[in-house]
């Protein structure tokens, strides 16, 4: 059940894992909003209990960003690709200077490319958000963190649930470099897990990496799921076995976390 200091929720960017996370929290009696580019989202936030705001960003100024009162946000919006992603930070600063003004919880979904190529074991310490960082993924936390120094970052591995996951994008491809490399993955399930144990908690000023316990090879795991799915396998070389392992033992610790899908292999092949 949601706290008394916690009862509403604004989520901006209500897309895979927004959606999902929204219609939990509403069953367990939060209010929930939810941002959207185009009003002919309205209805499906809707049907699932999340109450539409429409919002554009990049805003051409911030007197456009018009978000509702609520206890807690939590800044769930894609880097996007390519050039795209210059944008990021941008769009992210934005945010933060408005959301400075209000005392609330600011939460952010952010991402372990944080670390970029590293080849070992990451934790969260390795990288400290900087808005000047060549890589937007931090710049952008340091956007955030520079106007809201409170705010809680989650640096989310390669997201994976029960309709999707990024075998079906490999499927039949061949010589795929790093084969061996170690896969770092997060079911939805445990990041919306994660997400309410932060909000009901009410927790504040931390950066926590989410990610299941279990690394198997690049190999092993996309052979497995295309076979599990009824796909060509893609075909791999080797290398890459000292690639990064993204550790969640600080957030693991902090909750006294059991992660409902520790290891990848063991859902996707059940």
């Amino acid at each position: 059940m949601n706290s008394d200091k916690n009862s509403s929720v604004l989520i901006v960017g209500c897309g895979w894992v927004g959606k999902k996370l929204g219609k939990k929290l509403t069953t367990d009696g939060f209010t929930v909003f939810g941002t959207t580019r185009a009003s002919s989202n309205f209805s499906v936030l809707n049907e699932i209990g999340i109450k539409p705001v429409k919002l554009e960003l990049p805003a051409s100024s911030l007197s456009e960003i018009r978000l509702p009162e609520v206890d807690s946000v939590l800044i769930s919006i894609s880097p996007g690709r390519g050039e795209n992603r210059d944008e990021y930070p941008t769009i992210i600063g934005q945010l933060s200077r408005v959301l400075a003004e209000a005392n609330i919880q600011v939460m952010m979904y952010s991402s372990t490319s944080a670390y970029g190529n590293a080849t070992h074991e990451v934790k969260e310490t390795d990288v400290v958000p900087h808005r000047n960082s060549d890589n937007a993924i931090v710049a952008a936390e340091g956007e955030l963190l520079e106007h809201v120094p409170e705010a809680v970052i989650l640096r989310l591995c390669g997201l994976y649930g029960e309709d999707r996951h990024p075998a079906k994008y490999m499927a039949g491809r061949t010589d795929i470099a790093d084969g061996d490399a170690p896969v770092n993955l997060v079911h939805r399930d445990d990041v919306i897990q994660v997400t309410q144990k932060i909000i009901t908690e009410n927790i504040r000023g931390e950066i926590f990496n989410v990610c299941s316990c279990s690394h198997p090879s690049r190999t092993e795991t996309y052979s497995v799921v295309a076979e599990r799915l009824g796909l060509k396998k893609p075909t791999f070389v080797e290398g890459g076995a000292d690639g990064k392992t993204v550790s969640s033992k600080k957030i693991k610790d902090r909750f006294d976390l059991d992660f409902m899908h520790p290891n990848p292999l063991e859902f996707l092949t059940s």
